[in-house]
């Protein structure tokens, strides 16, 4: 066999080149993906966010791609079935409007490359990927509570009925083709769709292991905050660029007074059901703020980064949760657990050439809390 009929070859070209693809794309989803920090229902979703600008972006220049080699290479069955897959792919993984959208740029593409030479055309393309990917959409729709099922009726069904179109109307291949030529495609296609189905849903399933160890390595189990190794990494990225964007940084550093004592009057138990009640608690005002983030850093110790704040819209919210935590009520077995909070509040300032400035600051603030009785706010504008 000749280095030139392995080139020819529908399949093994439709393979390899659909398999780059694939894994390219994988990889950047790794690349692009940011863990979302705080929130314990963290998900991989290609529908939003940076995912799903990446998905756009990504598809719709492939779609450009093959549609400027489709006009300037001519006919090519391997393009057609490569097209239909990533199509069909994009729909049931990515979303029915990200397909449109690599629709539009593959219909801009044409009308850029050969003008309205050939509008008529153009439009016949338009509509006709377009109605293929509104039904491919009521088939994600309606048989979507199984990937395989999905995967298998398209394939079976489908497929062949596009193929056929292509052989009636001799689009969007401008050419006769054979009976023999639309089986063999049709066979070529479903060896494409098995190799492709099970390399995605083994890289899908990779990717979702890599975010559930980032998950396991970030947020703290039992309250469902952000931990010490995630407050660590975000507090030192958002110093640096706090100091060098000239913006308002504070840290609210805060714990739960006298826990020890609760721990030795209703055991751990008891003190997890208190830590579980404030995290909780500590939840509910960071919401979707992206300007609020909040961590268990340790035991009963609690600390809380806000950007685009004033010392006294810190000190108002660091009063709200004070208050919050006294009207609390942590009902254990037949005890009912009453807790105070203590605080510590800091802002960054010019002299501040280390994160660990500001850090220190905060802590000194919480100590002198502690020393003032507890459930005390303290801010680095009472220090001497």
């Amino acid at each position: 066999m000749t280095l030139t009929h392995w080139n020819l070859n529908p399949l093994l070209t439709g393979l390899f080149f659909e398999l780059g693809i694939i894994f390219l794309f994988q990889i950047l989803v790794r690349r692009i993906w940011v863990h979302p920090g705080h929130d314990p229902k963290f998900s991989l979703n290609y529908q939003q966010g940076r995912l799903k600008v990446l998905s756009v972006i990504y598809f719709g220049l492939l779609g450009i791609y093959f549609e400027y080699a489709t006009i300037h290479v001519g006919p090519n069955y391997a393009f057609v079935n490569i097209r239909m897959l990533l199509l069909m792919y994009v729909v049931f993984f990515i979303g029915q409007q990200t397909a449109y959208i690599v629709l539009a740029l593959q219909f801009l593409t044409r009308i850029v490359l050969i003008g309205g030479t050939q509008m008529e055309r153009s439009l016949l393309f338009l509509v006709f990927y377009a109605v293929i990917i509104g039904l491919l959409g009521v088939v994600r729709h309606r048989l979507w509570t199984s990937r395989m099922l999905t995967i298998i009726v398209t394939s079976i069904v489908f497929i062949p009925l596009f193929w056929l179109l292509v052989y009636v109307m001799h689009f969007p291949i401008q050419q006769k083709i054979t009976l023999s030529d639309m089986y063999e495609q049709i066979a070529i296609f479903w060896v494409m769709d098995i190799v492709l189905y099970f390399a995605i849903i083994f890289l899908d399933r990779d990717n979702r292991s890599y975010v559930q160890r980032v998950h396991q390595a970030t947020i703290d189990e039992l309250t469902g905050l952000a931990n010490y190794a995630a407050f660590a990494t975000t507090f030192n990225h958002t110093y640096k660029s706090s100091r060098a964007d000239n913006d308002q940084l504070i840290l609210i550093a805060m714990d739960i007074d006298r826990f020890k004592r609760i721990n030795d009057t209703y055991g751990h138990l008891g003190g997890n059901r208190v830590l579980t009640t404030v995290g909780t608690m500590l939840r509910e005002y960071v919401g979707n703020d992206k300007d609020i983030s909040v961590y268990r850093v340790g035991g009963e110790e609690f600390e809380m980064l806000l950007t685009g704040m004033t010392m006294e819209m810190a000190r108002m919210l660091a009063r709200e949760i004070q208050v919050n935590a006294e009207n609390k009520t942590v009902v254990y077995q037949h005890s009912r657990i009453q807790f105070t909070m203590s605080f510590g509040l800091a802002q960054l300032r010019n002299g501040d050439d280390e994160a660990d400035h500001l850090y220190d600051r905060a802590d000194r603030m919480l100590y002198q809390s502690k020393g003032r009785g507890r459930n005390e706010i303290t801010t680095d504008l009472q220090e001497n």
